[in-house]
């Protein structure tokens, strides 16, 4: 929905540095074009399930859709938020979602382009896989709470 140059201008930058690392992002609308990995504007879904399947992790905005794909691929993932203040969308709910993040098997929150940088190379040597912490359908027990306050307002 929203650009987001600066972590493709940090991705740009570090797969500069990198040359050998196979490397490609999804940009949508955003003004900076990477110069130094190939990028798609948009993949088609089929498209975009086969590269994450071939991925061995995943560097992407804090968004839950990008966090549960990568659930759904059972792949790690490096999530920078994108900021309000930087106008990269219209709240820091990011933050907040990053935050709660935090500390998940296979989900790495970065902040600043000098830990995404390591952080990618570390997981270049041994990614830290998810455990199936995140799975992309809600907890039995959460279910079995909804069902019963739906059929209390029924009566």
């Amino acid at each position: 929905m929203f650009p987001f140059d600066r972590l493709i201008t940090y991705m740009d930058e570090w797969a500069a540095a990198n040359p050998t690392v196979d490397v490609r992002a999804q940009i949508g609308d955003g003004e900076y074009e990477p110069r130094h990995m190939p990028f798609d504007r948009k993949l088609a879904q089929n498209e975009f399930d086969d590269v994450l399947s071939r991925a061995d992790f995943i560097v992407a905005h804090a968004g839950m859709g990008s966090v549960i794909q990568a659930a759904e691929f059972q792949k790690p993932i490096i999530i920078l938020p994108r900021l309000q203040e930087w106008g990269e969308h219209t709240t820091n709910h990011q933050v907040d979602t990053a935050n709660w993040l935090r500390d998940r098997p296979g989900i790495k929150l970065v902040e600043t382009k000098e830990a995404l940088f390591s952080t990618v190379e570390d997981w270049l040597v041994a990614p830290e896989y998810p455990d199936g912490a995140l799975s992309k359908t809600a907890p039995p027990e959460f279910i079995d709470r909804i069902r019963g306050f739906l059929v209390s307002k029924e009566r």
